[in-house]
């Protein structure tokens, strides 16, 4: 209509969510932006049948970033907002650099990256944050990604039939309006290849989407540059390496490490979770929450479709359950789990799109061990959970 999109409404819902209010003081237009693309984020005050659930904008973005597409806001008070979706021209096959870090080879799309350069130690620049240096009169960022990607087996790689270049080279990248450097240990050049799905029960990593066989029939994995970016700049990035972990310098607020425990490498195995939600899309989205954070998800499409898995002799450690569903809904599936022999103790939390307080008196009356109202907080669920099961 012409508003544009209202930053400061954004700002206050991601402060109503729980963000630091620090960082989102100090946050760029583009980085409030990016927020409108986050699962469950929503600026609606009520939730409708067709919006206000927060997921519109993330299934565009994730739809996107299956064929290595992107997309950028850019909006202005009183005049508009244009998005701008970049989609590869031939997604089936594309020009890639082939480049290893950590003895890890991985193939880079040409189309993203502006320049190769050999950047003399000279020329970095280091204070109290991460390394930088100027380029062509820009600053920008340096990114040594042997400090974010390490593997967690050892690398029995042999080198392809080509010499590779040895010199560690820098490959210049956009992020956002940030100019980055990646740096990697090696390269092998420009290469055309096709791509390939990865399928089966192992997803990939963040930052990766699909692979390219290379000539000695290894699977190279292909970047998805905004991807993991994005995952680094979260400050997501768990580090178990002691060495990395004890030279670790405090980095730039764009690029900050979060040292933490890895949870697959623990020994420690999470629970298994029922899912009860009659919105595929819904279930999608939590599922991938929830298994980015080591459960096992079992979903079910209402409250009798899970009652059905239960008897039928699922076993489950906890259970998140929507509130209006068809057949059963999450008020009936609690009242009948709870009058089930050995389901009494089972924690069950309850996702509402209404915030009145007669609902969550309900549900807590009704057995529900927590409540939350869409669209969640994904910490703090994931939080309530843990403590929970």
């Amino acid at each position: 209509d012409g508003g544009g999109i209202p930053l400061a409404k954004i700002r206050d819902r991601a402060c109503q969510m729980g963000m630091d209010e620090a960082l989102l003081a100090a946050a760029s237009t583009q980085d409030l932006l990016s927020l409108i693309f986050e699962p469950g984020f929503s600026t609606a005050s009520q939730v409708t049948e067709l919006s206000g659930r927060g997921i519109g904008m993330d299934i565009v973005r994730n739809r996107l970033k299956e064929i290595r597409g992107e997309i950028q806001v850019n909006t202005k008070t009183g005049v508009g907002t244009v998005f701008t979706l970049s989609i590869p021209f031939a997604p089936s096959v594309t020009r890639v650099l082939i480049a290893e870090s950590n003895g890890v080879r991985m193939a880079f799309p040409i189309d993203a990256i502006e320049e190769m350069i050999v950047l003399p130690s000279e020329h970095l620049e280091r204070g109290n944050s991460s390394a930088s240096f100027t380029w062509n009169g820009e600053q920008s960022h340096l990114v040594k990604l042997s400090d974010w990607l390490h593997c967690n087996f050892p690398v029995l790689q042999k080198s392809p039939d080509i010499a590779p270049v040895t010199t560690p080279i820098v490959l210049l990248v956009r992020h956002g309006q940030h100019l980055v450097g990646i740096q990697m240990d090696r390269s092998w050049g420009e290469q055309e290849v096709t791509l390939r799905q990865v399928v089966g029960n192992l997803p990939m990593p963040i930052g990766f989407n699909g692979c390219t066989i290379g000539g000695d029939g290894q699977a190279v994995p292909l970047v998805n540059l905004p991807d993991l970016l994005d995952w680094i700049a979260s400050g997501k990035a768990a580090d178990t390496s002691a060495a990395v972990t004890s030279a670790a310098a405090t980095p730039k607020a764009l690029y900050r490490r979060e040292l933490t425990a890895n949870p697959e490498t623990s020994g420690a195995r999470k629970p298994h979770i029922l899912l009860i939600d009659d919105s595929l899309n819904v279930r999608q989205l939590m599922t991938r929450t929830l298994r980015e954070a080591g459960y096992q998800v079992v979903q079910a499409k209402d409250g009798q479709d899970a009652l059905d898995k239960l008897v039928a002799g699922l076993t489950v450690e906890g259970v998140i359950c929507d509130e209006e569903m068809p057949r059963l809904d999450g008020y009936g599936f609690l009242a009948k789990l709870k009058a089930m022999a050995g389901y009494n103790h089972l924690p069950v939390a309850l996702l509402t799109a209404r915030d009145r307080p007669e609902h969550q008196i309900m549900a807590m009356n009704l057995g529900a061990a927590a409540c939350f109202t869409k669209p969640y907080d994904k910490q703090t669920l994931l939080q309530t959970l843990e403590a929970l099961v």
